[in-house]
């Protein structure tokens, strides 16, 4: 008796608070062009490597997104990026 009361208890607490998804159009790194999709997205945390040294950016003060990586990228890297379970995101 004592176990299906726990186990009722135990249910009731998890399915109370579903874990949510990490979106990366949630997180603070996540850059879009005006015209494209959140599909074609990209991580500001993760530029280019060649790119890491942007002229452009001290003129102006404006990161090229085209210079980074897709969010999609990102997400399926899980040993020097986010990863599937977005181990760097970082809430709005």
């Amino acid at each position: 008796m004592k176990c299906i009361l726990f186990f009722i208890l135990f249910t009731e607490i998890f399915a109370s608070n579903p874990i949510k998804p990490k979106f990366c159009r949630d997180c603070t790194f996540f850059t879009k062009d005006f015209f494209t999709t959140n599909k074609f997205g990209r991580c500001s945390l993760f530029p280019k490597e060649s790119d890491k040294v942007n002229t452009d950016f001290l003129v102006d003060g404006i990161k090229p997104t085209n210079k980074l990586y897709f969010c999609s990228t990102a997400r399926q890297d899980y040993i020097n990026m986010c990863g599937p379970e977005g181990t760097l995101y970082v809430k709005k």
